[in-house]
């Protein structure tokens, strides 16, 4: 999605250099490109020797006169704010400057005062696109593809889904604890008493209760283990990236959903586990690239997500960029048919293979019921969005002056 506002906090100053473009009568300076791309991560070390030619400096430059037609559209309309407003903005960023930089003031309010009217702007456009919000969002998101496609990354993809588990002395010397608490358990103790004195969880306070959960709600190990239990069963120590549980299952739902409670002994993972994790990964692909086993049939064996390892993996469609940014970037690199490196999910402790099939199919969007309004709002602001800007290109001209290029008008 391209971003609406720029937003220059690395320093406050206006060169007396080049001019690299002219929206209406509004100049764009090679240093705001500079500045830009430093902010996109382009030069980190903030140390650079910008290259005018390179398609990342023509991507800043459009990016900055999209901004720029905005401003000025939004001046047109009445939307600047007033010098009061504006010393109020100007009060509230220097809140968040670093201490001890040389900060422009008079560069600083004229950047607070762009933003603030280019967000007011934006925002009436697309208030007034919301009062026709559909009465069918799944229908409308059917029938804007493209920007479902640019924000959400519709993809059917399949995984191997690998915990990062804890391990060590520490993780030895947890185990034979909870081993113990187990057998205590066992020979009839209470085992909400044994949670409030044992576990490391928030749930022991009311007595290792986790109420009910149903797939997909809880870390894959610990679902796996909890979900094969019988009621009222009593887990042999589970380990999940979390550390170590005994589960007891405190009963079955006719719509799936189980209830349970645990004792948590937190073991954490190091970067030993993380490593450990990865050559398995690496040894598993190997056997799929080699054809000594299908990714399928890996799937079935080794992924640790129950619900999916059934399936060999298959995951089905999934909006990639509303569920782990990890998997999107990753997917977005491969080719049809084809498998990842191990990826790390760091949040979710855990190392997968992920699968790229041939999208076939659509997203069940009964599956995200309660996100539908945000994806279509969503939807709704990036077509008002590129609307407003396509609309402004043609009406607001724009003159070039870049190297080795004629100035050249929109």
């Amino acid at each position: 999605m391209t971003a609406l506002l720029v937003s220059i906090f690395l320093t406050f100053f206006v060169p007396l250099e080049k001019v690299v473009a002219v929206v209406g009568s509004s100049p764009i300076l090679h240093s705001e490109v500079e500045q830009l791309l430093v902010q996109m991560g382009q030069y980190p070390d903030g140390s650079y020797d910008v290259d005018s030619e390179t398609p990342e400096y023509h991507d800043a430059l459009e990016e900055l006169i999209e901004s720029r037609m905005i401003v000025n559209a939004a001046v047109d309309a009445g939307f600047y704010p007033t010098d009061d407003e504006i010393q109020v903005l100007v009060e509230q960023e220097l809140t968040d400057t670093p201490p001890g930089l040389d900060t422009d003031i008079d560069y600083l309010s004229g950047v607070v005062a762009d933003n603030q009217a280019a967000q007011i702007f934006i925002f009436r456009k697309v208030q007034a696109a919301m009062q026709d919000m559909p009465f069918d969002p799944e229908a409308y998101l059917i029938a804007n593809a493209g920007h479902v496609e640019e924000i959400i990354m519709p993809r059917h993809i399949g995984w191997i889904y690998l915990p990062v588990l804890p391990s060590g002395p520490e993780f030895e010397e947890s185990l034979d604890e909870m081993s113990q608490i187990r057998e205590r358990i066992l020979s009839g103790e209470s085992f909400e008493e044994l949670a409030m004195e044992y576990s490391d969880d928030g749930s022991a306070v009311n007595g290792g209760y986790l109420g009910t959960f149903g797939p997909g709600e809880m870390t894959y190990a610990f679902e796996d283990a909890a979900y094969s239990l019988e009621t009222g069963e009593i887990s042999e120590p589970v380990v999940t990236p979390f550390g170590i549980h005994i589960i007891r299952l405190d009963g079955r739902n006719e719509d799936g959903t189980i209830e349970a409670s645990h004792i948590l002994r937190i073991v954490p993972i190091d970067q030993d586990d993380i490593d450990h994790t990865i050559a398995k990964a690496d040894s598993i692909l190997s056997d799929i690239r080699n054809s000594r086993l299908s990714f399928e049939d890996a799937a079935r064996v080794y992924s640790r997500d129950r619900s999916s390892a059934e399936s060999g993996g298959d995951l089905g469609m999934v909006p990639l960029k509303l569920w782990l940014h990890e998997v999107a970037e990753a997917v977005g690199e491969l080719e049809i048919d084809s498998c990842s490196e191990p990826v790390v999910l760091e949040d979710s402790g855990a190392v997968v293979l992920i699968r790229f099939y041939e999208n076939t199919g659509e997203i069940d969007w009964n599956s995200y019921e309660a996100e539908l309004s945000g994806i279509v709002q969503q939807v709704i602001y990036q077509d008002t969005y590129d609307s407003v800007v396509d609309s402004l290109r043609s009406a607001m001209p724009v003159v070039y002056f870049l190297e080795n290029d004629a100035s050249s008008a929109d």
